[in-house]
């Protein structure tokens, strides 16, 4: 395979490290330049200013949700064991703050955009932990199976999907849910765009379902009256949608949504213009393509294949690094740095160029 297709590369490689196995997620903090990855033996490592810092060593047990708090201060991880472990990420070097008991495995973790507030799958709860407080917030309790959970932008939302439906919270009265969509089919995925008008699901039907969150939210009820503000319905995709990436565009685009999917060795890319959702396809990809993240405030898609290629479709550059192919992957919130996982360990992280 070669390594570009175009004459300048818009990134080059400027930090590497091994973990013990497969990584199964990685995270970037939006302060300075740190990134935490973790393993499926349970390790976890950081990237400090591109030095390796171990965190944990193997376990056996996998971690397989990690995340940053939004100021920076906490990182989250859990996975197989079913813990929880709080880092204070003040100082120098990380400490262990907390360990939650769950008694279940943790695959979903996320934190309040601007308050220190974690939500997390446990057991047939979703519980909302104050990392501040060291105190629980509230369990939502008759939530079994949650599939994925997701903050709205500004905060004042949860959604989380419930196998053939996404209930939708107010987390200002948590004391009974604001609204829930039925979708056609058990939902996988769920995800905001920036603006927090759009709410879209990957579905296991091989279809998208996309609510427009403004319209529901100006009606006086909570059920759509009128046929327009009925969610759409994607179809027609060639199988799994694995993820999903709506573009982080810059206000002075003045460019309709983009909403990109993962699906089977392909993206599709779906635009909402007057006339509709148009649609169109990216198929250089020969494997499946696990991962999909937009560099923000450019709309420039990257997107990652166990074929071992990472492509940044706008600049036609192909990176490469990962023998057995990549796992994930994760844009530094300053859009300068690219960090990807693979297969066999490897921790890669591209920067842009100073001249490109």
């Amino acid at each position: 395979m070669a390594t570009n297709i175009t004459l300048k590369s818009i990134l080059e490689v400027s930090a590497k490290a091994t973990l013990s196995d497969y990584v199964t997620v990685i995270a970037w903090s939006p302060m300075g330049n740190t990134l935490a990855a973790a393993s499926g033996s349970g390790e976890v490592r950081l990237l400090k200013n591109f030095m390796s810092v171990p965190l944990c060593q193997p376990t056996g047990q996998s971690v397989d949700a990690l995340a940053f708090s939004g100021d920076g201060k906490w990182l989250a991880t859990g996975g197989q064991a079913g813990t929880i472990t709080l880092w204070q990420m003040d100082g120098d070097v990380p400490k262990i703050a907390d360990t939650l008991e769950c008694g279940s495995w943790i695959d979903r973790l996320v934190w309040h955009p601007t308050c220190n507030h974690l939500a997390f799958n446990r057991g047939k709860t979703v519980q909302i932990w104050n990392a501040d407080q060291a105190e629980a917030v509230i369990s939502l309790a008759g939530i079994a199976s949650a599939q994925d959970i997701r903050w709205s932008p500004d905060g004042k939302h949860l959604a989380i999907a419930i196998k053939s439906n996404i209930h939708i919270w107010n987390t200002q009265n948590w004391n009974e849910q604001l609204y829930q969509w039925e979708v056609t089919s058990p939902a996988s995925a769920i995800a905001w765009s920036p603006d927090g008008a759009l709410l879209a699901c990957a579905i296991h039907d091989h279809s998208i379902g996309v609510l427009d969150w403004s319209k529901v939210q100006s009606l006086q009820q909570c059920v759509p009256t009128d046929e327009n503000d009925l969610p759409i319905l994607m179809c027609g995709f060639p199988g799994k949608i694995r993820q999903l990436a709506w573009a982080d565009l810059p206000l002075s685009a003045d460019l309709p949504p983009i909403l990109a999917a993962a699906t089977r060795e392909l993206v599709t890319m779906w635009m909402h213009s007057t006339k509709g959702w148009e649609s169109w396809v990216l198929d250089l990809h020969s494997g499946t393509v696990l991962d999909v993240a937009f560099r923000p405030k450019t709309g420039w898609l990257a997107s990652l294949s166990d074929d071992g290629w990472i492509i940044l479709w706008q600049a036609a550059q192909v990176l490469e690094g990962a023998e057995e192919g990549f796992s994930c992957l994760a844009w530094h919130p300053n859009g300068r740095h690219l960090a990807a996982g693979g297969q066999r360990g490897e921790l890669l992280v591209w920067s842009t160029c100073t001249d490109a």
